[in-house]
């Protein structure tokens, strides 16, 4: 099975909520991107839910627009343009029938058939044409090789002609809002607040101030779904921020200019090399928290990353602020 670029493996289903509301404004009255055609409604899939599907394609598998249809529909919750998801995507050859590329094949988390998926992410194309659709869903999607990597030029560097069919079918098992939605609580006096845009980027207020020697974390909105434990999977909005002395402050990573959230694992990465594991500091004050909560972390250097353990572009010797969006529990 020949593999497409890793485009959909690092994909994510992510959305912006309404200022009032738990729900993103896409999803009250939600209009899908793509509707149905003769093409996408000419699609079957079989097979067990989750999974690589067994998919009949009739070909040639040809369509004007993109076209995407319900196969069968789930009655999970409604994921709009910023929601985050987990599914299993499979994508067919159009003029064959012939499978290109599974995310069972490069799978992710405890079920090695699941991918992450980006709703409305402008730097994952195809995932746009999820939007307004139910966990527990099966979709098919119809669209050209541009469609699918976003410009011509990528589907070509790919070996794929702009004009290529793809036929997209997907299995959404899990799905999350694409930031934190709980209440707002009091905030600490003399600690740094969070300020937050409308589509969910959080910046910091900071008083002119020497940065604390302790580790410390407050909680800025407190989620109601399950408690977070250590060494389980989780799905987080991150805002990377180097607390200088004195102010202004710098933003040194941030999940939400890339559109995706990142996945962690909560052990504390230390002389021992790890994967997707966050510093001491954070995974105690994530430890504990509720999904749809966001924390704010002040982690001082010796509560930080191990000397040389750092990802690439932190700085070092220095207080680090982080704002956390805990979006979901990925893997126990």
């Amino acid at each position: 099975m020949r593999k497409i670029a890793a485009i959909v493996v690092a994909a994510a289903f992510v959305a912006s909520l309404a200022a009032c509301s738990d729900l993103p404004a896409q999803v009250q009255g939600c209009t899908p991107n793509s509707t149905a055609g003769s093409a996408s409604n000419a699609i079957s899939a079989s097979g067990k839910f989750g999974s690589d599907p067994k998919t009949h394609v009739p070909t040639p598998t040809v369509s004007s627009r993109i076209e995407t249809s319900v196969l069968s529909k789930g009655s999970g919750m409604e994921l709009g343009n910023g929601d985050v998801g987990v599914g299993q995507v499979t994508v067919y050859d159009g003029a064959t029938g012939k499978p290109l590329f599974s995310s069972a094949a490069n799978g992710k988390y405890s079920d090695s058939t699941q991918t992450e998926l980006s709703i409305g992410n402008k730097k994952i194309p195809f995932s746009r044409y999820l939007d307004c659709q139910t966990v527990g869903s099966r979709t098919a999607t119809i669209m050209s090789a541009t469609n699918w990597f976003g410009d011509k030029a990528t589907a070509t560097s790919n070996n794929f002609s702009p004009t290529a069919t793809f036929v997209v079918v997907t299995d959404i098992t899990k799905g999350f809002r694409g930031r934190a939605t709980g209440v707002l609580q009091p905030p600490q006096a003399g600690f740094p607040s969070v300020v937050t845009s409308t589509n969910g980027t959080p910046g910091i207020t900071l008083d002119l101030q020497s940065p604390p020697k302790t580790l410390q974390w407050e909680v800025v909105r407190r989620g109601s779904g399950e408690k977070v434990k250590a060494g389980e999977g989780v799905l987080l909005q991150v805002q990377g921020i180097e607390w200088t002395n004195p102010a202004p402050t710098t933003t040194f990573d941030s999940t939400w200019t890339t559109g995706t959230p990142r996945p962690y694992v909560l052990t504390a990465l230390t002389s021992a090399d790890g994967t997707n594991s966050l510093d001491p500091g954070s995974v105690k004050a994530l430890v504990g928290q509720t999904v749809g909560s966001q924390v704010l972390v002040v982690v001082p250097p010796k509560f930080g990353y191990p000397s040389g353990k750092a990802p690439s572009g932190y700085p070092t010797g220095s207080t680090l602020i982080y704002v956390y969006d805990v979006i979901g529990v990925i893997a126990k």
